[in-house]
């Protein structure tokens, strides 16, 4: 049979499996009678939530078909850790209606006041906001299934109240010297690494190749290296008076040992910009594109119903650079524990690495398993490193390394190295996310974004102040002070300063049809120490419009005569001139007589 492009056309279909698909049901039926629900995550964990020890077995049927529901594969909780709280907190609603004294024994029994007392008990011990979330969390699964069409719509409905949004500060990421040492000690202790684990391989292939070469020591250390690149470190432990030292550094000849890890996740961390838990469930599949970059299919967390997976291309960057490009180290560490993924029996697994587990089993799989498949935590701790490693913070304190500020400092040095553009900066999140949840509550960030807005303000001003000197070259400078008087002619007055000839303007020799804030840039205006306290007044106003206006539009139609202002009619006025306009009544801006009524904001 053709199969393939080309095996269908018109009249021809594509051919189908025999036999019948059968639907396997996710409820099942324990030993025990109570029902079990099967979980498959996305993140490539499986669970069992049996409801054995669950009170109120007269819910037990219909919750276990709306739970199966909602971590299903059309649900949408897809991680073992989300499956999990779903299944916590249900079992918590369970314990609560058992515990009162009007228990309903079937769904069909519970009212509104069961829901209006779990609802005030988890308020009461949680705070609104995460107590709301806990009741929730327990509504969506209630209203799945059969346990939906046996609740009254009333009670259903109680369930739903609104809260206050729960939000925590993001912690700050670290100051640019915290974050050089920390992954100048990560990236030194991945380099020793390399060095340890390729000198262990260079021995074993001299082994192979010519062991003529080899001195007597270097002979028994390779032959040595070679039983434990068949069989682990199994040898070693059929000796009882051989302790965990000796193993350690017998294992470390040759293989990537558990102590190695913490300096492997910080630099991942660093280098890719990833958050700890994509780096942990990183695959060992890639694809290689031109021996430039590699792609490979990585987890994302939180981002909906079908969106776990993203495509990743990273670059490798140039040979002897590895430890600097996302590609170059996700390779080199690939290669570091290729020994310990084969002697695992996994090769699906990127993770693998030597745990000893002699005291709990003699299996070499289990010393070089997949370490984070059942949680992500893996007894993989990074303080102890940062303390062993005597990193310290900038006031000399021990430095406390978490990889959420690890993650926020990353995030934070790369929208500084695009100039603030969020767009450009969000790599594995939305704008929205990497500002409230990275960027918002850093510290460093503020500093450098008061430092970029007070340049780029300065900038506005010095650009203002010149548009306004290049109309007074054009225009002639208005008079300030109490020289100013009123010429012979056809004169005026304006809001804020008098004019000489209104029928005769300096540039156009013709009647003056400008704003009344293009005067301050004209040769025929005269401002008085009398018309101190109505400038003030504008000033006054002019700050206020730029709370209703874009800076751009605030800087080009108002900049100008505020610039002129500032600079070159204020400080021709003495001090106590501007105190005494400061300190009595101040009069109307009248800024409405240079704008129509339908620009105002």
């Amino acid at each position: 049979m053709r199969r393939g492009r080309g095996s269908t056309r018109p009249g021809r279909s594509a051919p189908l499996p025999d036999g019948t698909y059968e639907l396997v049901s996710a409820v099942t039926v324990g030993s025990t009678g109570a029902p079990l629900v099967a979980f498959e995550g996305e993140d490539h964990r499986s669970r069992r939530f049996d409801f054995t020890d669950c009170p109120l077995p007269g819910w037990h049927e219909d919750l276990a078909a709306a739970l199966a529901a909602r971590v299903g594969p059309a649900g949408g909780l897809r991680t073992s850790s989300s499956a999990i709280a779903a299944w916590n907190h249900l079992r918590s609603f369970l314990r609560f209606l058992d515990a009162r004294v009007d228990k309903p024994a079937v769904p069909a029994d519970l009212g509104k006041h069961h829901v209006e007392a779990f609802r005030a008990e988890e308020v009461a011990r949680l705070g609104p906001a995460y107590g709301g979330r806990v009741v929730d969390h327990v509504w969506r699964v209630l209203r799945l299934a059969l346990v939906a069409e046996r609740i009254a719509a009333d009670v259903l409905a109680a369930f739903r109240f609104r809260v206050g949004a729960a939000r925590t500060p993001a912690k700050s990421g670290y100051t640019d010297g915290e974050l050089r040492r920390i992954v100048d000690a990560a990236r030194a202790d991945v380099a020793g690494l390399r060095e340890r684990v390729r000198s262990g391989e260079s021995l074993l292939a001299r082994l192979v190749m010519d062991a003529s070469g080899l001195s007597p020591a270097e002979l028994d250390r390779a032959r040595r290296l070679a039983a434990m690149a068949e069989h682990g470190v199994q040898p070693l432990r059929s000796c009882r008076r051989v302790g965990f030292a000796s193993r350690q550094e017998a294992a470390e000849r040759l293989f990537v040992t558990r102590r190695d890890v913490p300096a492997m996740l910080v630099l991942l961390v660093a280098v890719a910009g990833r958050n700890i838990e994509t780096v942990k469930e990183l695959p060992a599949e890639y694809r290689l594109l031109n021996d430039t970059a590699v792609e490979l299919q990585v987890l994302k967390r939180r981002r909906g119903v079908g969106n776990w997976s993203q495509t990743v291309t990273w670059e490798i960057g140039p040979p002897g650079r590895e430890l600097h490009h996302p590609g170059g180290l996700y390779l080199l560490l690939h290669e570091l524990m290729a020994r310990s993924r084969a002697l695992a029996g996994d090769p699906s697994s990127y993770w693998a690495f030597w745990r000893d587990r002699r005291r709990t089993s003699t299996s070499t799989e289990q010393d070089h398993g997949k370490p984070f498949r059942a949680a992500l935590t893996a007894g993989i701790e990074v303080k102890g490193w940062a303390q062993e490693r005597g990193l310290v913070d900038d006031d000399g304190q021990p430095l406390r390394l978490e990889f959420n500020r690890l993650r926020t400092s990353i995030e934070v040095r790369r929208t500084r190295k695009m100039g603030g553009h969020l767009p450009s900066a969000a790599r594995s999140n939305t704008v929205a996310v990497l500002f409230s949840n990275y960027l918002r509550d850093d510290p460093t960030v503020r500093d450098w974004a008061a430092e970029v807005t007070g340049a780029a303000l300065a900038e506005a001003e010095q650009a203002a102040l010149a548009a306004h000197r290049r109309r007074v070259e054009s225009n002639g400078a208005a008079t300030v002070g109490p020289q100013a008087d009123v010429a012979s002619g056809v004169g005026g007055d304006g809001p804020w300063s008098a004019c000489r000839d209104v029928s005769c303007h300096p540039a156009t020799n013709k009647p003056c049809r400008a704003s009344f804030l293009d005067c301050f840039h004209c040769g025929n205006a005269m401002i008085t120490p009398d018309r101190l306290p109505r400038l003030l007044s504008l000033l006054d106003a002019l700050a206020r419009r730029r709370q209703h206006v874009s800076e751009s539009e605030w800087w080009a139609r108002y900049g100008p005569s505020w610039a002129a202002i500032r600079h070159d009619i204020l400080p021709r006025f003495t001090p106590a001139e501007v105190e005494l306009a400061r300190q009595s009544p101040q009069p109307d801006a009248l800024l409405d007589l240079v704008e129509p009524s339908w620009e105002h904001p």
